[in-house]
């Protein structure tokens, strides 16, 4: 039996493959950022009665959060790089009106994570500020980008999800937290779009050209 290749499912795949690696980051570097939060308040409520104990905790905290917050955004490149943006390119090369989304992913969210990423490390020094500015600023890109993608899935798929995610995506750059529910539906939306082009009827095959007959003997 021949197996059909159909570009456009795969490409959905491999999006989706991203944007599970995205969920897995985001989920990390909450946690990073609540060890933090917890570790700060333990050690502020420590510092009046135990000044030594309260700051050991605080660092503690800090620590970890840095460690979290880099394992989160390392799997967030490979997510990135390794799926989702090969996924949009695909998607792009199928139909071009993709192309501007895929730009915009790739310049503004692989890159602005990457100077965010080298900007948190370089934070205690004053070169750290304004790496971390540009990267804030090619991750507001990254997210117009989606946005755009977003809407155009709709417009293809015709399924409000992707309509319901570029919203979201559109409140996440004034507000974080409404990103990690973008995310999970594209991720649902994603796989409605893999059911859908796998169940779409192969494209018809073409007839060989064939040469005149020979003459009969």
């Amino acid at each position: 039996m021949t197996i059909v290749s159909n570009p456009q499912a795969e490409a959905f795949e491999t999006m989706r493959r991203g944007v599970l690696f995205l969920l897995i980051a985001w989920l990390l570097i909450g946690i990073g950022l609540s060890l933090a939060l917890i570790g700060m308040f333990t050690g502020a409520l420590l510092a009046p009665s135990h000044p030594g104990l309260g700051l050991g905790e605080a660092m503690g905290a800090l620590a970890a959060m840095i460690v979290v917050v880099i394992v989160g955004a390392i799997i967030a490149l490979v997510g990135l790089w390794g799926y989702f943006v090969p996924g949009v390119r695909k998607l792009a090369e199928i139909n071009p009106e993709f192309s501007t989304s895929a730009t915009l992913i790739r310049v503004g969210l692989f890159y602005g994570l990457i100077l965010l990423l080298i900007g948190a490390l370089l934070i205690v020094f004053i070169v750290g500020i304004p790496i971390v500015f540009i990267g804030v600023i090619l991750i507001i890109i990254g997210y117009i980008g989606l946005i755009i993608l977003s809407f155009k899935l709709n417009d293809v798929e015709k399924n409000a999800l992707y309509l319901a995610a570029g919203i979201l995506f559109i409140i996440a750059i004034f507000v974080s937290l409404a990103a990690f529910v973008a995310w999970i539906l594209l991720y649902v939306a994603l796989g409605d779009s893999i059911k859908k082009a796998r169940q779409a009827p192969p494209p018809p095959v073409q007839p060989q050209p064939t040469g005149p007959l020979p003459p009969p003997v």
